[in-house]
């Protein structure tokens, strides 16, 4: 009688932000996001705004995602289960990495669903895991893998969208804007290298789609009284048109998928802007569960572990609600 092998001890983790999967969960998810009871002003605006795009399909696309990166993972590594967690809304990585440990499991390869190594992206996955540790009653240890934004998979999904909108759409004396979630100035002033990433990486798609007049711009700043990083995405509207540029194509590059900063402050806000300004607005479609986002964070969870960061095993520190809208 032959032994059947074990099942694998080590498993991956594969991180979002998550979505509420409906107004009912706006409240709780709001206060889980803000640290406090939101106003009902407030629920009542972010009702209005999934109303108007119809939900989210954020959490869909992460279970598809994970689908995908665990038959993938698989043909390297039979038997790897991939676990989903988000930071905001369910399943909670505060849930996640206890009941994988008593499934089993004793080491998570971790990978969130943001190429970019910002403190204020990865602080919060980092507080995540770090209750999930102190919550399991099991042993467990995570390996969280950042900084994928120059992963020849991810410049390669934006080369080859950029190109075929360009295609579809030919506009000689159009521009391309490539933008990204903004954050206070204060984050950049206190050492974040997000802005840096982002120029890194807006460099590297401008070179690979071989664009000529094209920008980084901003987009989604906070409603906050204290500065946010610039040029908004609207500025440089305003700049390119005044240079003739009628037409317009936007990179959400800062972005894997289509959630509420892309459906509504893009597709809603900044089009009425650059209609009422007489530009024409189209955007890029954004990757979601596109093979190339699967090879990039394969490509994290199959790679060496020096360049992986141990999550934290202190009791995690809350951010301020301002820095980031929910």
């Amino acid at each position: 009688m032959t032994d059947r092998p074990s099942p694998p001890t080590t498993g991956v983790l594969l991180m979002g932000y998550g979505s509420p999967n409906g107004a009912a969960d706006l409240p709780e998810y709001l206060a889980e996001v803000l640290h406090r009871k939101p106003p009902k002003e407030l629920v009542a605006e972010y009702v209005r705004r999934y109303d108007l795009i119809g939900g989210s399909p954020q959490n869909r696309i992460l279970a598809s995602l994970r689908e995908k990166l665990e038959r993938r993972v698989g043909r390297d590594r039979p038997g790897t289960r991939v676990v989903l967690g988000v930071k905001h809304g369910h399943p909670a990585l505060r849930d996640v990495i206890p009941a994988a440990a008593r499934d089993g499991l004793t080491h998570l390869i971790a990978v969130p669903l943001s190429p970019y190594a910002s403190t204020w992206i990865s602080e919060p996955y980092q507080s995540g895991v770090a209750e999930g540790i102190a919550a399991s009653k099991s042993p467990i240890d995570v390996d969280v893998r950042l900084d994928w934004h120059l992963d020849p998979n991810w410049i390669g999904y934006w080369d080859r969208a950029i190109r075929a909108s360009l295609a579809a759409h030919p506009t000689p004396d159009g521009a391309v804007l490539l933008s990204a979630h903004s954050l206070p100035r204060r984050m950049r002033d206190q050492g974040d290298p997000y802005p840096e990433i982002l120029k890194q990486t807006s460099d590297a798609i401008a070179r690979a789609a071989a664009l000529g007049r094209w920008s980084f711009t901003f987009q989604s700043a906070g409603n906050t009284t204290e500065p946010w990083l610039g040029p908004d995405i609207t500025e440089v509207m305003l700049d390119w048109r005044r240079k003739g540029a009628a037409e317009q194509l936007v990179a959400s590059f800062g972005f894997v998928f289509e959630h509420l900063e892309v459906l509504y402050d893009l597709d809603v806000v900044v089009r009425e802007f650059a209609e009422s300004h007489g530009i024409g607005y189209r955007r890029v479609p954004m990757p979601n569960d596109a093979d190339e986002v699967v090879e990039a964070v394969a490509a994290r969870v199959l790679g060496p572990a020096a360049s992986a960061t141990p999550a934290p095993s202190a009791a995690p520190r809350h951010r301020s609600a301002s820095r980031r809208k929910p």
